[in-house]
């Protein structure tokens, strides 16, 4: 049997190698097989039919690897998604629609100056 024969051969191809979506033919591309391969590695947006790049599937992919950004369509990056990419990867900020790039850089700052702040247990006498 070949490789993408049926739908569950597919999706089990995709979920031990998300790359595999790249040679997976169009029309055996869906939903489940697409989110399948974008959470085994993110990269595997790149090879998502368009019209199936949801923001749940984009967001997925960001998540695991930041730099997918570039592939998300730029409608549906939101500062949301942009935050969470450039949290994985910083060097996911140069796909960050100039609309949001403040957003973000704020948000980063704001939980880098946090994280740094010394816990302390209330005054002390």
């Amino acid at each position: 049997m070949r490789r993408y024969e049926t739908a569950e051969a597919t999706l089990v191809a995709v979920s031990e190698d998300g790359l595999a979506l790249r040679d997976v033919p169009v029309a055996m591309k869906t939903a489940e097989i697409c989110m399948a391969a974008v959470r085994e590695y993110g990269l595997a947006l790149a090879f998502v039919p368009t019209a199936m790049k949801t923001p749940a599937v984009c967001i997925e992919a960001v998540t695991r690897r930041g730099l997918s950004l570039e592939d998300v369509p730029v409608p549906l990056r939101s500062e949301e998604m942009c935050l969470v990419a450039v949290r994985q990867h910083a060097g996911a900020m140069q796909y960050v629609p100039v609309r949001h790039r403040d957003a973000v850089r704020d948000a980063l700052v704001q939980e880098a100056d946090a994280s740094t702040e010394p816990e302390t247990d209330g005054p002390r006498p």
